[in-house]
Formats: structure tokens, sequence, C-alpha cells
């Protein structure tokens, strides 16, 4: 004859909570609904905030470089300003800069060589200016667009060749270009260098590129893009970078090795991020190297950073401090409703403890209720607030945002934990309850 098997001790617990969160109540549906609201507030306000941290990250990317990479000594980093007075040899700064690029992924780097130029326009019709004098940037025009994705650009996004070139603005509408039209450019900024040697120290001295003996003649390049950033750049004429070294006597011939005036980074991340990476490109410039004709440094653009910070430090403060305010009104919604729960079922504990239950068995079980309400409040709470931050963050920001998964352990265990508190404290009404006087009706 088979035995039945009796019920555990475990078995008996697990199927009075099971039985405890299935029985619909009152309080019970009460405490359900202000655990799911709570974890659905906060669901919604953790990914609005992710999501708004992403977006404006790659918001802030379009500004331009983040950081900076110049000779050491140099002058402080302005975008509007001619080149300075510190050359840096091209091939060293871009093969450490390359090398440290593999560590840190969606870095991107630009070469920078700028020229004070007179450019003129090549007689026609037009009855614009004959010229005028501006910077020239030699760079990477595709890097650079890519590193500005903000600039508006009339005409072709890839790279310039070597006979073309791109113009501000305001600087084409002064000469009157249009796309396709033909300039000439040349260097004036032999004057500019040799009134800034003269001011410097021997040792400063000796690592500026060579003048050239002779005057550099002009050359003519061909109008392909036509700029509008709505900031300095709308002055300045941009050419590759070879064209120019070789319009100025810095490229590589002889002995000589092609010269830059700075690197424009722009590194990925949050400001602290950036500030980490910048610590360590600074560490790594500060190796000896065979190819370094000097010391290299890294300077942060701390407007951009800081601004960044700023902005994210106070949607993270606001995010926090509401989220917390909702935390203490549903704890002392839960208090009083997990009292009333308990209250309500003083006969059931009576008559757990008059069958021989212990008032430690009886407190497990009321904690373990309120755990389990706060996960079916957590995970319900983390479906609607997905669903909510889509909403709102398509309505005011006009951007979808998806759910962040990690939001679903942090919610559920921040809800699980929360309503376990609210159980803690009535569950001393358990010690007062007598089985003889409250199954009489006393």
């Amino acid at each position: 004859m088979i035995e039945e098997k009796k019920p555990t001790r475990n078995s008996l617990f697990w199927r009075l909570w099971l039985r405890a969160l299935t029985v619909k109540r009152a309080q019970t549906g009460v405490a359900l609904v202000s655990l799911l609201l709570g974890a659905a507030t906060v669901s919604m306000l953790a990914n609005l905030y992710n999501g708004a941290r992403r977006k404006m990250t790659q918001e802030f990317r379009t500004y331009g470089a983040n950081v900076v990479v110049a000779p050491a000594g140099s002058s402080a980093y302005v975008r509007s300003a001619p080149a300075p007075v510190g050359l840096m040899d091209e091939k060293a700064a871009l093969g450490r800069l390359q090398e440290f690029g593999k560590r840190v992924p969606g870095l991107i780097v630009v070469p920078r060589l700028d020229v004070v130029t007179r450019i003129a326009r090549v007689p026609g019709e037009s009855q614009a200016l004959e010229s005028v004098n501006a910077v020239a940037v030699g760079t990477d025009f595709a890097s650079l667009l890519l590193l500005n994705a903000g600039w508006q650009i009339l005409g072709s996004t890839d790279a310039l060749d070597s006979s073309a070139c791109a113009v501000g603005e305001h600087a084409a509408s002064r000469l009157g270009l249009r796309i396709g039209d033909a300039v000439s450019i040349e260097p004036i900024w032999q004057d500019v260098r040799q009134e800034a040697r003269r001011e410097q120290t021997p040792a400063q001295a000796s690592i500026y590129a060579p003048e050239s003996t002779s005057n550099q003649s002009a050359q003519v390049f061909r109008v392909s893009n036509v700029l509008r950033t709505g900031a300095s750049e709308d002055d300045q004429v941009f050419l590759p970078l070879p064209a120019l070294q070789r319009l100025a006597g810095l490229d590589a011939h002889g002995g000589s090795r092609g010269k830059i005036s700075l690197v424009e980074l722009s590194v990925p991340g949050e400001p602290g991020e950036v500030e980490r990476v910048v610590g360590e490109l600074s560490r790594a410039l500060a190796s000896p190297s065979a190819d370094a004709l000097q010391s290299l440094e890294v300077r942060p653009v701390r407007q951009i950073v800081y601004a960044e910070g700023k902005v994210l430090g106070t949607i993270r403060g606001l995010v926090i401090w509401l989220a917390s305010l909702i935390m203490v009104i549903i704890a002392l919604c839960l208090v009083a409703t997990m009292t009333a729960v308990v209250l309500e079922r003083r006969k059931d504990i009576a008559v757990m403890k008059a069958l021989g239950a212990s008032d430690r068995l009886v407190m497990r079980l009321l904690l373990a209720e309120g755990a389990g309400l706060g996960l079916l409040g957590g995970l319900a709470g983390v479906l609607v607030g997905g669903l909510l931050a889509r909403e709102v963050g398509w309505r005011i920001f006009r951007v979808g945002l998806g759910p962040d998964w990690w939001t679903l352990p942090v919610v559920c265990l921040a809800s699980m934990t929360l309503s376990t508190l609210a159980t803690f404290f009535p569950v001393g009404i358990v010690r007062g309850v007598q089985p003889a006087a409250v199954l009489k009706g006393e």
C-alpha cells in the first residue's frame, strides 16, 4: 500500500503565501496599486534620464571638438585665432594618437593647420571685393564634417581634392563667390611668425618650423563647398592639409617633416569619462618617443565639457529628488495600508498561532507577502513606466526612447525592499494577538 506523501512545513508556508496574494482583499489591492504607481513613475524617470543623457551626449558631439592636443606652452585654444606660435610634427603626433585611439572606440581625430592668408577672387564680372585676409585651415575635410555634424554644407561632403577648397559663408559673400568659382590663396603669416620668434627663448624657438627663405607664391583653388556654421568658421577657408602645408612651406621635404598647429579630438562619453581619457592621453603622450620633436599638451575644451556636465548634473539631481520624494510618499501609504492588512487578518493570525505557529513564523509570512506584492508591483510598474517614457519622450523631446532593461532589476528590487520595510513596522501587532481572545470575538 502506497503511503500518501504529507506536505512539509515549507510547502505549507508557500501555499499560505500564495493564498494570501491571490485572495481578493481591498487593502491588498490598494497596496499593489500604490506600488505599481510608484514603480511606474520611478521607471519612467529613469528611462527619461538615461535616454536624455544619451541624446544630449550625441548632440554635444555635434558642437565640435571637446579635447585639443597642441604643443606644450603654446597659446590657449581659440578657434578664431590664427596658427599658434608652436607647431608640432604631424607624423609623430598622429602616430601616437592613432595608437591611443585603438583603446577608445568612437574617438575622432582631426589634424589642423591654421595659416593667415590673403584670398583673392579671380577677376570676373562680380562687383564684390577683390581680396580679403582670412584664416586658411588645412585639415581632413570629411573628418572635420564628421566632428562638426551641425554645420550646414552647400556642396559635396566628400574629402576635398588637392585643387579644391571650402569657403565660409561670410567670406564667400564678401568675395561674391559661388560653387565652381576660382580663388587665389597666398600665405601672409611670415611677419607674424618672425615677431613671435623674437619674443621666445632660444629653447622655445628651436621647436618651430624653419621659415621659408623665399616668399610663397599664390595658388589657385576651385570652390567646391560653402559652409554655414554660425561661428568664426564662416570667415575661414578650408583646404586639404597637404595643400596648405605646401603653400605655407610646412610640408615634408628634405630633412624636415610636415607641420600642424593642433589636433582636434571628439571623445565620446560623459564629462567624467572625457576627463579620464584626457588624463590617460596626457600620460601616453608624455612617454618618450624617438619621433617626438617636442612634448604635447592635452587640453579639454572646458566650455563644451562643463556645459554638458552642468546640464546632466541638473537633470540627474532632479530625477533623484523626484524619485526620493515619490518613494517616501509611497512608503507612508504602504505603512498605513499594510497596518490595515495586518489588523484585517487578526483572526487568520489567531488561527495560525492556535495551531502552533510561532510569532516569528507568522511575521516571516507577512514579510514574504509584502515582498511578493513589491515584486508584482515592480514588474507591472516597469512595463507601464517604459511605455510612459516612450510617450513622454516623443511628446516633449520628439525622440523615441526605448526601455532600458537595467531598470527592471533595479526598480523591482527597490519596490520589494520598500514593501518589505513597510510591512516590517506593523508586524509587531502579531505579538499582541491572543488566539483565545480574538477567536472569542473580544
